[in-house]
């Protein structure tokens, strides 16, 4: 949303009018007739009318002025962004597995039928085996495993590990084939983002995907390991450091491929709930424990990301001799010599991380580099301002900026995007585009073999295309810097540090609290510059509690943004069992099985920390549980008439019949509930 300036002056001409009769009688005494049809007064009024003209462009900031504030805050509206999306290859029967080579261009219509482009960012292999089963099991031994298959068919998701991930469990991908032995399999996994956290957090701990090529870093504490089946019930494990796994997803967390080259071909056998016989790759967790379940939302076999790009046709071949160093690229139009010249793209928005420049100067190349504008900019600097939006090219004047020589051929090399709208549907990507771009790279052979290759490999996207936008106008800009000035980057008062631990990259966490001058070493004493930061994530269900990797990412993340001399301590909950002992007058006609099953729960839910306490927003942190409070949960059961005895439970066996306090660090935990029924 646009930022709200402030009215420098907000007096309009009524006001300015009125102000100019009050100062009458102190500069002119004499003067007595303020009568409209008085000159005098008609002076009055114009004068207030060229003085309104005046306040409304005090109150007015020119674009050229707002763009030189974002400078100065360092800040500059965003370039065009290409959208993203996974999409998966098929080979059609009969058909011979195809390399298909990084930067491959696919294309599909999206709904006004403008044929959009994009390119692939890896390369892939494109294998015959297909995916016929998924399917999960638990860590306790000889747990069954759980068909998903038709759930991920569906597209619903599907908890990869199960609900409450336990090392021990496992994943089993079952296809119909197995593939040949050595050949890269390509699984592109894309995950649902994390169950919202009840106290607000987390928007910033699950990352929507990463760029190609970029160094993932492990998992704090989850180590998985993927293996093959070698005879039926014999799993043979595949060696990272020989290329026989790459995992991009950092342990199934990220959006992400999976390429798996098992040396040996799979065994086939039957497998848990599905009759087929099939050929099995497993996902076993190892050790560690999750923050947050990792639930599946696709799962695309032959699957690679592609970035919404679109080639150029080049107008310079690499191959000619006149350019040293030979550069394929478009010719955007010839220097004039004139000052401010502009040139414009064939094709826009201009993709910023494709975008190079050059003029040709005397058989030779002369590099240019997009700037926001030229202050700084001397008159040897070969500067170009570019609105890549627009595909517009402005040089200097000679004095900020080199002008480009008269005659001197301009050539860009870049590719287009479409912004917001390459933001395509599902299913909306069919087909491998037959551009000269895929004609010339490595790999694909003739136009023969590629013609071929076209009819034999398909292409799909499984789920929409996102993260394409315009550029940012200024308003918008300036509204983001506003934001980016007031969000929270260092840690001074307790909801500073709150605030900071949610945000912690590569983490999922649902619930913080900061204690001041608390020390869980020293709990009765009084710890001057010390803060205690409390971690709840999402997972074990029942009692969540943060991994030792959890709070190392957690303790690192704060320790940079933490005021000189104050030590941070980063700790998980401790839990005090609580069970209720209780005598229920039923209503007539009530089921009594059912009746204490829905007093069972309401009071599981009331205890719970994460969505249980008085709100419903979990348990704070060192909150007593309340006798009355136990009470009214018992009464709002339906079925329940009233309440005959009542006494809490400690986890050692003691009955309180009054309230139970926990320490400031302490979360209470459903015990095991003894309700009668009368």
């Amino acid at each position: 949303m646009p930022l709200p300036l402030p009215a420098l002056d907000d007096r309009r001409w009524t006001d300015l009018v009125d102000e100019g009769r009050s100062f009458i009688p102190l500069y002119a005494p004499a003067w007595t007739d303020w009568n409209l049809s008085d000159p005098g007064i008609t002076l009055v009024e114009l004068f207030a009318w060229i003085a309104e003209m005046d306040l409304y462009w005090l109150n007015r900031v020119p674009v050229e002025r707002l763009s030189k504030f974002l400078a100065l805050a360092g800040m500059a509206p965003r370039p065009p962004r290409a959208a993203r999306v996974a999409v998966s290859f098929a080979l059609a029967p009969g058909a011979a597995p195809a390399d298909l080579p990084a930067d491959l261009e696919v294309a599909g219509e999206d709904p006004g039928g403008v044929l959009t482009v994009f390119r692939t960012l890896q390369p892939v292999t494109v294998g015959a085996a297909r995916l016929a089963a998924l399917q999960s099991a638990g860590a306790a031994a000889g747990a069954p495993a759980v068909d998903y298959t038709a759930r991920w068919q569906r597209g619903l998701p599907v908890p990869l590990l199960g609900d409450d991930p336990q090392p021990g469990a496992a994943l089993y991908l079952g296809f119909d084939q197995a593939p040949p032995a050595g050949q890269r399999l390509s699984l592109y996994f894309s995950f649902a983002a994390p169950p919202p956290a009840p106290a607000g957090g987390d928007a910033e701990g699950h990352a929507e995907g990463h760029a190609s090529g970029a160094t993932v870093p492990p998992h704090p504490s989850v180590r998985l390991a993927w293996e093959a089946a070698a005879a039926p019930g014999l799993w043979r494990a595949l060696d990272e450091t020989a290329g026989e796994v790459a995992d991009d997803t950092r342990a199934l967390t990220l959006d992400g491929r999976v390429v798996l080259a098992p040396p040996a071909p799979l065994a086939a056998q039957r497998l848990g709930g599905v009759r087929d016989v099939l050929y099995y790759l497993r996902c076993r967790f190892v050790a560690g424990a999750y923050d947050a379940a990792p639930v599946l939302a696709n799962l695309a076999v032959n699957g690679v990301l592609a970035e919404q790009a679109a080639s150029l046709p080049e107008t310079v071949p690499a191959t000619q001799p006149a350019l040293v160093p030979p550069v394929a690229a478009t010719v955007l139009g010839n220097g004039n010599g004139e000052p401010h010249q502009r040139l414009a793209f064939p094709a826009a928005p201009v993709l910023a991380s494709t975008l190079e420049l050059f003029s040709v100067e005397a058989g030779r190349l002369r590099r240019w580099r997009p700037r926001f504008d030229f202050d700084g900019s001397r008159r040897t600097d070969a500067h170009v301002v570019v609105d890549l939006q627009q595909g517009l090219l402005t040089c200097g004047d000679g004095e900020a900026g080199r002008t480009i020589p008269e005659g001197a051929p301009f050539v860009a090399r870049y590719r287009a995007t479409r912004g917001a709208d390459g933001n395509l549907p599902a299913g909306a990507v069919t087909e491998i585009a037959g551009t000269p771009h895929n004609l010339a790279l490595p790999g694909l052979g003739s136009p023969a073999l590629f013609a071929a290759l076209m009819k034999t490999v398909s292409v799909t996207n499984p789920l929409p295309a996102a993260g394409g936008a315009d550029a940012e106008s200024e308003p918008a800009a300036a509204a983001r810097a506003a934001a980016e000035m007031r969000a929270t980057t260092r840690a001074i008062t307790l909801a500073d540090y709150e605030q900071l631990a949610l945000r912690t990259p590569g983490t999922r966490i649902a619930r913080v609290t900061a204690l001041a001058n608390f020390d869980p070493a020293f709990p009765c004493l009084e710890a001057i510059g010390v803060v205690t930061v409390i971690v709840l994530p999402y997972l074990p269900l029942a009692r969540p509690r943060p991994s030792p990797g959890l709070l190392r990412a957690v303790g690192a993340w704060l320790a940079r943004r933490r005021l000189i001399g104050t030590r941070v301590v980063v700790t998980g909950p401790t839990y005090r069992e609580v069970a209720v002992s209780a005598t229920v007058q039923a209503l007539p006609h009530a089921d009594p099985a059912a009746l204490q099953a829905r007093i069972l729960a309401a009071l599981d839910a009331f205890f719970h920390p994460l969505t249980g306490g008085p709100a419903g927003q979990g348990w704070p942190f060192g909150r007593a549980v309340y006798r009355a409070e136990v009470l009214q949960v018992l009464s709002e059961v339906p079925g329940t008439d009233s309440v005959t005895s009542l006494a809490l439970v400690l986890g050692d066996g003691t009955a309180v019949c009054g309230n139970v306090c926990l320490a400031a660090t302490e979360l209470v935990a459903a015990g095991t509930h003894d309700i009668q029924l009368r």
